[in-house]
């Protein structure tokens, strides 16, 4: 069974918690992108600070939102991001983006086993930590702080490709669009505490409009589940590029 990624890959409303006036911050970009890319949903910055940032109505909590927000993009420091996964949890908000890193990345990082024992309680699936979000080019779907994505073509195609690395996934990404190659979704999912890349290859392999999947990986958590998408990819007669590293 794929897990239903429609509304993180499609969302029609986007809550930014810990919005910056710093249009070019991890939690200032994503509201830039979102803006220049004409999204067409609601975007809701969450900061008390403010009452208003980039011509969106800032709030000062999630729990004022006027809606339950389809994706939460999280770019507070470690500390504070259970928190904040915790209200998610609380208001069923599907899914979590996290930017933050502190994780099990670095040494003496926050362990996230609780982030996911959090969400779970509340339906709410994560994205990272430590990830550089994702975008639905087809759509104009913004959901990062890369500067891949400031580009200013670009190309839209049938190609997925997922990244376990933000910094190499969107800089091949960027390079791969400058030779004109277009794209449908990429994503990086940074930690993978929860989501991980296979997981998206288990969406787009039974995507109709999707011609080809592409994975960069440093491990795998779930051979199985692995094996699983390469017998669909076969059944499907979708092809499958697998880089893995490490």
């Amino acid at each position: 069974m794929r897990e239903d990624l429609r509304r993180l890959l499609e969302p029609r409303s986007v809550a930014v918690v810990g919005a910056s006036s710093n249009p070019d911050s991890i939690s200032g970009k994503p509201l830039k992108l979102l803006k220049a890319y004409g999204f067409g949903g609601r975007v809701y910055p969450v900061n008390p600070k403010y009452e208003e940032l980039l011509g969106f109505r800032c709030y000062p909590s999630l729990e004022s939102l006027p809606e339950v927000p389809d994706v939460v993009l999280v770019g507070v420091r470690a500390e504070l991001v259970e928190g904040y996964v915790r209200e998610c949890a609380k208001l069923e908000v599907p899914f979590v983006v996290i930017f933050s890193s502190g994780f099990s990345e670095s040494e003496g990082g926050i362990p996230e086993e609780r982030l996911v024992e959090i969400a779970r309680a509340g339906g709410t699936r994560i994205v990272g930590p430590n990830c550089q979000g994702l975008a639905n080019v087809e759509r104009g779907i913004p959901l990062s702080f890369s500067a891949s994505l400031e580009r200013s073509r670009m190309h839209r195609g049938r190609i997925c490709y997922a990244s376990q690395s933000g910094a190499f996934g969107y800089a091949s990404f960027g390079m791969a669009v400058d030779e004109g190659i277009g794209f449908k979704h990429v994503v990086t999912t940074g930690n993978q505490c929860d989501l991980d890349v296979v997981d998206f290859g288990l969406w787009w392999v039974e995507e109709p409009d999707v011609d080809l999947i592409v994975l960069y990986l440093e491990g795998l958590k779930d051979g199985d589940k692995f094996l699983r998408l390469c017998e669909e990819a076969r059944r499907f007669d979708k092809p499958l590029a697998v880089l893995k590293v490490g």
